[in-house]
């Protein structure tokens, strides 16, 4: 699931990122990866914390309006908007005006997938998107043998985490730094960055 959130988020960013004439070229990338890591990061942290009735809630959210009046989808808007502008130097007011229509774009249109009975959206579930988050229910952060099978759709023989990161960078593998980082390595070579 985590791969088809990835490129929703890339399809979204399109209109909203790279049209954007208030966002620099060369950031649009760095952008659309800010903003899936600042979605599965949030959710990452509400899972650990045991916040995970609010995340559940908010996918019950039946409008707009109520999905992102849930404190969780207003955490994605300020970690976005505080990211964008002091790690890649977003005006404040562009950043503002992305968090406010960007971010509720992925994350309604990421709810409404979730519950869709659509084959297209057959991708997108909950369980799916937590166990990729926390390694099907082992508590205590990413488990990444998941994360890679979320990746290549499991019982992939051989490889392992060097070759799904070559299939997403072409070939350049990122520094180690944890479970938490692999995250969001595996978001920035999704986007080329």
């Amino acid at each position: 699931m985590l791969e088809q959130l990835l490129s929703m988020v890339k399809d979204l960013g399109q209109d909203q990122v790279v049209n954007n004439p208030e966002v620099p070229n060369e950031y649009n990338n760095a952008v659309m990866a800010t903003a899936s890591e600042s979605v599965l990061g949030t959710f990452q942290q509400a899972i650990s914390g045991g916040q995970g009735q609010e995340l559940l809630s908010m996918f019950q959210g039946k409008s707009d309006d109520e999905i992102m009046a849930n404190p969780l989808a207003q955490q994605v808007q300020g970690n976005f908007m505080d990211n964008i502008t002091s790690k890649l130097g977003i005006n404040s007011q562009t950043a503002a005006g992305l968090a406010s229509t960007f971010i509720p774009m992925i994350i309604n249109k990421l709810v409404k997938r979730t519950n869709s009975t659509a084959d297209e959206d057959s991708g997108f579930n909950l369980e799916s998107l937590v166990g990729g988050l926390t390694g099907g229910g082992q508590q205590g952060g990413l488990d990444i043998g998941s994360l890679i099978g979320q990746f290549t759709g499991g019982g992939q023989k051989g490889g392992g985490i060097g070759d799904l990161l070559n299939q997403f960078t072409g070939g350049n593998k990122p520094g180690g730094g944890g479970q938490q980082d692999m995250l969001g390595n595996l978001v920035k070579g999704f986007f080329g960055k």
